[in-house]
């Protein structure tokens, strides 16, 4: 917990299962890691690449789609809602 991997390259990098809380991935290359089942509260992801990255049934991210490369990530409901945060929107 706690740990600070910006700028670091973690291809394919497998966190499964982990509790990843209060981490940072500023421009971290983070291209088909495995984040499934993986609780990431407080984690902070800006300037990532996450492409390819797996977040199956991972829960608590917050995740700019606007600020990190999201290109074939995986997402599972309802999870996957929380990318909707970051818009000026209003989901009834």
């Amino acid at each position: 917990m706690g740990c600070n991997f910006s700028d670091l390259k973690m291809k394919r990098t497998s966190f499964l299962g982990s509790k990843v809380k209060e981490c940072h991935f500023n421009n971290t290359f983070l291209v088909e890691a495995n984040f499934r089942e993986t609780d990431l509260e407080g984690s902070l992801f800006h300037h990532a690449d996450l492409s390819k990255a797996d977040f199956r049934d991972a829960k608590n991210y917050s995740i700019d789609p606007q600020s990190n490369k999201l290109s074939k990530a995986q997402f599972s409901t309802p999870e996957v809602l929380s990318l909707l945060s970051f818009f000026d929107i209003q989901i009834t």
